[in-house]
């Protein structure tokens, strides 16, 4: 029994590492059920908050359930990249990252009434019922990664699969191994500065989403009013991610996340002044759109610089090493909140805005962005179903 239960760990942990890029997992990936169980581990240990009894275990609890969300996000999307049409790749991609922010939403709606009457605790039990809604719905529909199938060895069913759904099989198993992993000849520079603009979007990105509350209140307004203002951040994210998405697929990922980062900067250099409530709203939604717009379209940008085999590990590695943000920005911005002027917040973010916009100018075209992309044609199409045609990366045939 033990040994079983050893073996679970390993593999978990082993998965946990690969989707942060610390490990080689290269051509496999996690399988679907796997990232399943990530989702639960993230969910329960969650729920689990509600019961802890002080500071020093809250933040355990919520390290252990940010392991599982450490795997969740890096294998999501590259599932997603894999599946999702190279000519609506972003938007397809953006759409399945705004459950983010809209969770956020939701969390602030339900916030508003909750937190008085009940207190922070009833947030962390009801944020376990997405989970129970909606794991049983994606057990059954969700399909398995192809790229998984086909280096398992399951090759007629991968086939079968990536016939069904319209996509290309991916190269062989031995040849993508040959091939390096995310700091050879070509992705080195790329990688390294994918992972520094995503510390720095993040730090804007999460201090803002975490601390927006406390620095409104900061200024003189009261909860209410504060959490309205992160209602309006959120929901800026999602509509104008979506915007933003479409136009990357048109005019690509490096000029359109460079601009996003820029705008997301002057929007919260505008927040530093007392602005009346009309345009304050207005440049809350636009520092939303390019704190959470800006990470989706990095993430695009890099699910398109790297190979199938190896997207997983470099979203991994992108996101893991960006994490760095997440814990400096909330931390720094909660030390100049309780002791300067809360505003001064923002300044921080659009620096860190521009400097990721800055990191992003000098990436440069990887090989696999100048190789011809095969998909499979849909039923209805000139070309029977099976029979492959090159696609160039920005969609064009």
């Amino acid at each position: 029994m033990w040994a079983q239960v050893r073996a679970q760990v390993r593999r978990r942990v082993h998965s946990v590492a690969a989707s942060w890029g610390l490990v080689r997992e290269g051509d496999r990936g996690p399988s679907l059920e796997l990232r399943l169980s990530e989702c639960v581990w993230f969910s329960v240990f969650t729920a689990l908050c509600a019961l802890a009894p002080g500071p020093l275990s809250l933040g355990v609890l919520r390290l252990i359930a940010g392991i599982g969300l450490g795997a969740i996000v890096p294998a999501a999307s590259a599932l997603t990249m894999e599946y999702a049409t190279p000519r609506h790749r972003t938007l397809a991609y953006t759409l399945m990252l705004s459950g983010v922010p809209m969770g956020g939403v939701i969390s602030a709606l339900v916030g508003i009434p909750v937190l008085p009457r009940f207190g922070w605790q009833a947030m962390f039990v009801i944020a376990l019922a997405p989970a129970l809604a909606a794991l049983p719905f994606v057990w059954r529909k969700l399909p398995e990664s192809v790229v998984f199938l086909a280096a398992r060895g399951r090759s007629g069913e991968a086939k079968a699969l990536a016939r069904r759904l319209g996509v290309a099989m991916p190269e062989a198993v031995g040849q993508s191994r040959r091939e390096g992993g995310l700091f050879r000849r070509g992705y080195v520079r790329a990688s390294i500065l994918f992972a520094a603009a995503t510390s720095c979007g993040l730090l804007a990105w999460f201090g803002l989403a975490t601390w927006l509350p406390g620095i409104m209140r900061a200024s003189g307004y009261d909860l209410g009013s504060s959490l309205v203002f992160l209602l309006v951040l959120n929901l800026g994210a999602i509509a104008g991610s979506v915007f933003i998405a479409m136009a990357t697929d048109r005019w690509g990922s490096k000029l359109v996340v460079v601009l996003t980062y820029v705008g997301m900067a002057v929007a919260l250099m505008a927040l530093f002044i007392r602005l009346p409530q009309g345009p304050l709203l207005v440049a809350i939604a636009f520092a939303g759109v390019g704190g959470h717009g800006g990470q989706i379209l990095i993430n695009a940008y890099v699910g398109k610089s790297y190979p199938a085999s190896h997207r997983a590990s470099a979203l991994g590695w992108t996101l893991g090493l960006g994490r760095i943000g997440t814990v400096v920005g909330p931390t720094l911005i909660g030390w100049i909140v309780s002791g300067q002027d809360g505003r001064l917040a923002f300044t921080v973010f659009a620096v860190t805005a521009v400097a990721a916009a800055v990191l992003l100018l000098f990436i440069p075209r990887t090989p696999v962005l100048e190789e011809p992309e095969l998909v499979l044609q849909e039923p209805g199409n000139r070309n029977p179903v099976g029979t492959p045609t090159a696609t160039t990366k920005n969609g064009s045939s």
